[in-house]
């Protein structure tokens, strides 16, 4: 969901709910530093331990045409991270995932300057390709979690987050 007009929770360091934010203000949370953002992402895997990546559009804001979670959202206010997981893996993915489904990898705190949001990444155990939104994604592939890093680290264009995770994911192995 790209809906400039979206609420968003805004939350303390210690990820408890302050107030409230639109989309298009959370420009002004990295000068300010009022609060952080919530996120949930997605990343399917098959039995062969491999990921599927999609290729974001080129008409995305962020990281327009670079790779990507299987499905990465925004959490709107008053929703948890479980359910914004689940939500945009139907927006995105056109895939209904039950919760029990979704396995909680790690959440990522905003350590740093530049980081705003707390990211919660979920593993979903899936052998099927996905039929996408192709309004969000132009294409995928299925990568081991390694050959994705050494893309990443090669310079594939990606979101920021996706290398770290990935390298948690490495290091912690699902």
């Amino acid at each position: 969901m790209d809906d400039d007009d979206e609420v968003l929770d805004l939350v303390d360091k210690n990820d408890k709910v302050i107030g409230t934010i639109l989309r298009t203000q959370k420009i002004k949370l990295a000068g300010q530093r009022v609060g952080y953002l919530r996120a949930a992402e997605i990343l399917i895997c098959n039995k062969y331990g491999q990921l599927w990546i999609p290729r974001r559009s080129k008409k995305k804001a962020i990281a327009p045409g670079g790779l990507d979670y299987s499905a990465s959202g925004h959490v709107a206010s008053g929703e948890s991270y479980l359910q914004t997981a689940i939500r945009e893996t139907e927006e995105e993915l056109n895939l209904k995932v039950e919760p029990k489904f979704l396995k909680l990898l790690h959440k990522f705190p905003p350590e740093g300057d530049e980081k705003l949001f707390f990211r919660t990444v979920y593993v979903y155990e899936s052998d099927e390709t996905p039929d996408y939104n192709s309004d969000d994604f132009s294409g995928y592939e299925w990568v081991t979690p390694e050959e994705l890093l050494k893309k990443l680290k090669n310079g594939e264009p990606a979101k920021r987050s996706l290398a770290e995770t990935i390298g948690y994911l490495i290091e912690h192995s699902i």
